[in-house]
C-alpha cells in the first residue's frame, strides 16, 4: 500500500527572520503549503526595507537563510493562498477566525518570541507544530541553545505538538546539530537554520505518510530561560574557528 498523500498544511507565521528561514527550507525540500497566514505588527517595516545583515560565508551543518530574500517572495512561491493580517499577537481574534476558516490538517507555527499560543487557538482541531531549539525534555525554555553549548552537547532541536504548557507537548522529532563555527550569529542565523531544517524534514514526512511520529522519552527535565551574559560569552568562546580546522572536515550527522 503506497503512503497516503496529505495536503492541508497551514503555515502560521509572523514576519520574522525565523519565518524567512522556514520558508526557504520548505522551498528547498519541495514542501506543499495549502495556505499561509502571515501576521505583522501594525506599522512594522515590510520585508526587505530594513538594513539586513549579510549571510556569513561559512560552512555549516545546514544551509543558512538568506535575509535578502523577502519573506513574501518565498511564501508566494510556495502557495497562491497567502493571507496577510495586521496583528500584535498570534491570539488576535482575526487570526483565530482565519485559522478556523482555513480548516487545515496541520499547522506549522513560527511566531514572535515570547508570545504564548492560547488554548483557544490550539483547540481548533489540527495539530500545531513548533520547533524548539533544545533537546527535549532535557532543555526547556528560551535560551537552551547556550546552556547546551556550555555543556558540550552541541545544539539540539525538538519539533513538538503544542499544548498550553510550555515545551511539554508530544515530541514529533529530535535532531542534534554541531555547534556553528566562529563568526556565525547564533540568534539571527544558526538557531533559525537548524529549527527550519528539522521542521522541513517533519513536513516532508507528513506529506509522505499522512501522520506524525511520536518520540518516547523519559527522565526529569529542567527549565532554562534568560541566559546570563557571562554564560552566553562562555558558550561563544567554545566555538571553533573553521579556519583553524582541516579543510573539508564535517561535523554533520
Amino acid at each position: 500500500m503506497s503512503p497516503m498523500k496529505v495536503g492541508g498544511i497551514l503555515f502560521l507565521a509572523a514576519n520574522t527572520p525565523r519565518s524567512q528561514a522556514y520558508a526557504q527550507a520548505f522551498a528547498a525540500r519541495g514542501i506543499d503549503l495549502a495556505h499561509v497566514i502571515l501576521f505583522d505588527r501594525p506599522g512594522a517595516a515590510q520585508p526587505g526595507k530594513a538594513d539586513l545583515p549579510n549571510r556569513p560565508d561559512k560552512t555549516t551543518a545546514v544551509p543558512l537563510p538568506d535575509p535578502h530574500i523577502p519573506l513574501t517572495q518565498s511564501l508566494n512561491a510556495l502557495t497562491d493562498r497567502v493571507e496577510r493580517i495586521e496583528a500584535e499577537s498570534v491570539n488576535d481574534p482575526a487570526i483565530l477566525a482565519a485559522v478556523r476558516s482555513a480548516a487545515a490538517d496541520l499547522v506549522i507555527y513560527s511566531g514572535y518570541g515570547g508570545q504564548l499560543v492560547s488554548a483557544e487557538l490550539l483547540s481548533l482541531g489540527p495539530p500545531f507544530l513548533h520547533a524548539h531549539s533544545g533537546w527535549l525534555p532535557d532543555y526547556r525554555g528560551s535560551t537552551t541553545i547556550y546552556y547546551s553549548l556550555v555543556a558540550g552537547e552541541g545544539c539540539g532541536v525538538s519539533v513538538i505538538e503544542m499544548v498550553p504548557a510550555i515545551d511539554q507537548g508530544p515530541i514529533v522529532a529530535r535532531q542534534r546539530y554541531p555547534a556553528p563555527p566562529v563568526g556565525v550569529d547564533i540568534d539571527y542565523f544558526y538557531d533559525s537554520a537548524i529549527r527550519a531544517d528539522l521542521m522541513a524534514e517533519v513536513a516532508a514526512q507528513w506529506q509522505k505518510q499522512g501522520h506524525l511520529e511520536h518520540v518516547e522519552t523519559g527522565g526529569v527535565s529542567a527549565d532554562y530561560y534568560v541566559v546570563h551574559p557571562l554564560l552566553k560569552h562562555l558558550a561563544l568562546l567554545g566555538l571553533k574557528d573553521d579556519r583553524a580546522d582541516a579543510a573539508g572536515e564535517s561535523d554533520a550527522d
